[in-house]
């Protein structure tokens, strides 16, 4: 009996893994009043982004991502999008960027500065 009540409420207190939150801004647009927020889900499994014209999340599964050490990149027919975790010799805190890559034309098109929040799956 308390087996069952262990195993019942063990799965409600832990949680799944860890993953991040990430918001991030065109550096065109930071001095806006209303600078457009994109948000992304990052964890184990997935990568989500916001589509704003479905107003939800779509997702990404990581085995169809370019994932290194410092490095990860969702590509799109259009583009790609690439973050970078920035550490500065003077700043001990990391920053993260993002980059809109047109691949196709070689090109980059847009670079934004990123925020990130840990946050737990359940």
């Amino acid at each position: 009996m308390r087996f069952l009540i262990i195993f019942l409420l063990f799965p409600t207190i832990l949680y799944a893994d860890q993953g991040v939150n990430i918001s991030c801004v065109n550096m065109k647009n930071l001095l806006d009043k209303n600078p457009r927020i994109h948000k992304f889900k990052f964890d184990v499994v997935t990568f989500q982004y916001f589509d704003q014209s479905k107003n939800s999340y779509e997702e990404v599964p990581n085995k169809n991502m370019i994932i290194k050490e410092d490095f990860f990149a969702a590509r799109f027919p259009e583009y790609e999008l690439g973050f970078q975790i920035n550490v500065f010799e003077d700043d001990k805190k990391p920053i993260m960027s993002m980059s809109k890559y047109d691949y196709k034309n070689d090109k980059f098109l847009e670079h934004y500065i990123c925020d990130v929040q840990p946050a737990y799956i359940n």
